[in-house]
């Protein structure tokens, strides 16, 4: 369960938060034990809810509950292991410690539950239990708000998450997971600002090899690392790197989700639902990672099943924008097009974009005065409007001139995203946008420039 920050010092989340995370990422490592990944975890952040209750949910047997209270320099933890089926007492200790032995602390609970619960495990347990890379408490500390602020994903807390990581590596330049951070920094990036690809892929893959350099048994540095070679299109390095992630920890939710997306491109989509498949048994309380299922159902052209998942995130929470960019398109595709509109307005809202907000209200006019083409027209010429002024994906602006029936004008766009590898053209072989383009000479001539496997 999350730690609870029980002093409600807002500067001290980070440390609960940090603590959660750390916790879950070293009994991880622990042969035979599954452990909760953060976001099933931190579903229940600021609930009330028992222990019991929360094992019927997730169908566990024991589970971890703590508090942080810090005064000044000063912390008191507490934590319990309680055994779920009985609501038993199994383990339970409060540390008063400086908050510069936090790292210590982390490690002294992993090492005390580790004990208790030998007896039901095999295996070397406390050499499988790894610690996070460093002796020094502040870039362990500057680490964690690294990460508290990354798992925010907005452009403003990215950044502040960039500037920890790299005040962690300054105070520890051997701080392998450190690294891990920064490369997850540039690797989500352009999912979450108007950034090019191309002025990212290159930082996380430098970082990624870093953190290997350190300590090359590290899974989630191979599972960026792979991600970086699918952004450069160098399928056969990155799918050998996911493999080893998921050698090193089959237990990634997180990998898994990233390998289904290799999947999916390649058009291998049953594996791909295997995969993702795989990501929500792990960590059924992501709501993301639900919602990716409903995206690989829609790749499949599965439209009933894609709707029912979007339905799973929306009654989880229905602020949860990606859902309804998710939805918008199953809409297009079922010719559904004022709930198509109605989606991406809803999703671009929640999201906090004004300027696709914007876009789709006016497409939204077109549609009603003039119909379909007129209103796909607009979409295209008010993106062409908004990459003036920011970085705008120029293979999806290629999509939406596909849609429109403008092929020329598509093609253009296309060239552009081949030759800034973005985001969008990694999509060629199975974006829907691109289905009136498939049987044009020109479309099989960019997959063959890509390398696309066949």
């Amino acid at each position: 369960m999350p730690f609870v920050n029980a002093g409600n010092d807002p500067n001290s989340e980070y440390l609960s938060d940090g603590l959660t995370e750390g916790l879950i990422n070293s009994l991880s490592q622990i042969p035979n034990l599954a452990v909760m990944s953060r976001s099933s975890v931190f579903h229940y952040k600021g609930r009330d809810v028992d222990p019991q209750s929360v094992a019927r949910e997730l169908k566990i047997e024991g589970v971890v509950t703590g508090r942080i209270v810090q005064r000044g320099d000063q912390l008191i933890i507490s934590a319990e292991l309680i055994d779920a089926r009985t609501n038993h007492n199994l383990w339970g200790e409060q540390y008063d410690r400086k908050l510069s032995d936090v790292l210590a602390v982390q490690e002294d609970i992993t090492r005390a539950i580790t004990s208790r619960l030998r007896e039901r495990l095999s295996g070397d347990t406390g050499k499988q239990a790894k610690k996070t890379g460093t002796t020094d408490p502040e870039a362990y500390q500057l680490y964690l708000k690294g990460r508290f602020y990354w798992e925010k994903r907005t452009p403003e807390s990215l950044e502040k998450s960039r500037e920890y990581f790299n005040q962690a590596i300054e105070k520890d330049p051997n701080y392998a997971m450190a690294y891990v951070g920064l490369a997850d920094y540039y690797d989500v990036l352009p999912d979450y600002a108007p950034v090019a690809q191309a002025e990212t892929v290159l930082k996380a893959r430098a970082a990624a090899q870093k953190a290997l350099a350190i300590d090359d048994s590290l899974a989630e540095a191979h599972a960026t690392l792979a991600d970086s070679y699918i952004s450069e299109w160098e399928w056969g390095a990155a799918e050998r790197e996911f493999k080893r992630a998921l050698e090193l920890n089959p237990n990634s939710a997180n990998t898994h989700k990233l390998y289904w997306i290799y999947l999916s491109l390649l058009g291998r989509h049953d594996e791909a639902l295997a995969e993702i498949k795989e990501a929500v048994r792990l960590d059924p309380l992501n709501l993301k990672y639900i919602d990716n299922l409903g995206e690989e159902y829609a790749s499949a052209r599965q439209y009933d099943l894609a709707i029912e998942q979007c339905k799973k995130v929306i009654e989880m929470d229905p602020s949860y924008a990606s859902v309804h960019m998710s939805l918008d398109f199953v809409y297009f595709d079922m010719h559904k097009y004022d709930l198509w509109i109605q989606e991406a307005e809803t999703g671009s809202r929640l999201a906090h974009q004004p300027e696709y907000e914007a876009i789709y209200q006016q497409v939204g006019k077109v549609y009603a005065s003039s119909g379909l083409q007129p209103a796909l027209r607009e979409w295209a010429r008010q993106e062409v409007e908004l990459s003036k002024r920011r970085y705008e994906d120029p293979a999806y602006i290629g999509g939406i001139y596909a849609l429109a029936g403008d092929k020329d004008l598509a093609f253009a766009w296309l060239e552009k995203g081949f030759n800034e590898k973005s985001d969008y053209f990694q999509y060629l072989k199975i974006s829907h946008m691109l289905d009136p383009l498939r049987s044009d000479p020109r479309y099989t001539a960019l997959l063959k420039r890509m390398a696309m496997p066949q």
